[in-house]
């Protein structure tokens, strides 16, 4: 990729900041609404499922470039209004797509920030108006564009003059019809090696169908990136555009709730403020559910990490006191740091090194009689 210039030329990952959000830190920013902005009503409901989930940027078409010349090709000017006014409402960023240079000089001073979709992507005379503009630019991966005219795209915006580019895989199309498009994971990491740019994943479009978005949202996270473009709708059934793909508000926010899990795997973050449901025994219990699924998941790979230990002592010396004690007084000063009774870790560690130590025992015994067994022949008495 000789002709790749400027997304190559910082040695530092970029990222974006817009009103105190930053897209590609260690926050996976999270960004929903629907496919078309409908009516005012809509967008406030949208708008208070997105800000109840933690995400930070409301999303609606406005302008709708369709297959089908006869499908609904959006409201313009008003649903404009009506996508500013309930992001600003609920204290979010918003975004829309353009889709010509008149659909440009009409958003531009209004959003935050501006998606060029895949449609778009090598519509090079709307790139080079965004390079011009001080907006962050959304630029989506064509239905069928290879990686690096993907990347070319993008210069074309950097070339210009906007450094602000935020690229976004959202699927492309393969032989498969078992869904809309393909998501193709992989081009989140291709795309980090060969350029400093941030790179979010829309989910919805790549699958075409609700019930494969968590765990696409989940596998982009996982894949390292930088944040979510995810539909849904107050009622997708009546929905004027994507329906069969858009979440329903309560699925929108079951799943950031459980996004955050999946973000510490990788060292990442991904706040799920929940405010709105913060004093109800429903929510809170939700919570209690996901830490508590945490904390089975970590017990379980120390565990494993426990036999691995038990494999190299010898059966005499599997209980090792001061190691336990050394361990234990660390957590103890840990948890008065973190404000957390230290009484607590007295009583639950002792336990667990306990069961960790029978379990060593046990394997250790278990394969010392095998390794008798084998010294007598078969048939030997």
């Amino acid at each position: 990729m000789k002709d790749l210039r400027l997304a190559r030329f910082s040695t530092e990952r970029s990222t974006i900041e817009v009103k105190g959000v930053t897209i590609g830190g260690k926050e996976i920013i999270l960004m929903g609404g629907p496919c078309a902005v409908e009516s005012s009503i809509q967008m406030s409901h949208s708008a208070r499922t997105v800000k109840k989930a933690g995400g930070k940027i409301l999303r609606g078409g406005v302008f709708k470039p369709r297959t089908s010349p006869y499908s609904f090709q959006g409201l313009g000017l008003e649903g404009l209004n009506y996508l500013v006014q309930a992001a600003r409402e609920n204290d979010l960023l918003c975004v829309t797509e353009v889709i010509d240079a008149s659909s440009l000089d009409l958003v531009g001073d209004k959003v935050d920030l501006i998606q060029i979709g895949a449609r778009n992507m090598q519509n090079f005379e709307l790139l080079k108006l965004a390079g011009t503009i001080s907006k962050p630019i959304i630029l989506k991966r064509g239905l069928s564009a290879t990686i690096e005219e993907w990347l070319l795209a993008a210069e074309y915006i950097l070339a210009a003059g906007n450094p602000q580019v935020i690229l976004c895989e959202r699927g492309i199309r393969t032989f498969e019809p078992s869904t809309r498009n393909t998501l193709d994971l992989s081009a989140v990491g291709v795309a980090k090696e060969l350029s400093h740019l941030p790179v979010i994943v829309d989910p919805s479009h790549a699958a075409g169908r609700r019930d494969l978005i968590s765990a696409l949202s989940k596998a982009a996270i996982a894949g390292g990136a930088d944040g979510l473009l995810i539909e849904m709708h107050p009622n997708p059934a009546e929905a004027t555009s994507d329906g069969p793909q858009s979440l329903y508000p309560e699925q929108f926010i079951q799943l950031a709730r459980e996004l955050g899990i999946v973000a510490g795997s990788v060292n990442r973050v991904f706040a799920c403020s929940g405010q709105e449901d913060e004093d109800t025994l429903e929510s809170l219990r939700t919570q209690i559910d996901n830490i508590d699924q945490s904390i089975i998941e970590c017990l379980v790979a120390r565990m494993k990490i426990v036999g691995k230990v038990g494999d190299q002592k010898r059966l005499d010396r599997v209980k090792d006191t001061n190691r336990e004690k050394e361990i234990i007084q660390r957590l103890v000063n840990l948890a008065e740091e973190l404000q957390l009774p230290p009484e607590l870790v007295k009583k639950i560690y002792p336990l667990i090194f306990e069961f960790g130590v029978q379990s060593q025992i046990k394997s250790k015994v278990a394969l010392d009689k095998e390794l008798d067994l084998s010294c007598y022949p078969l048939g030997s008495k």
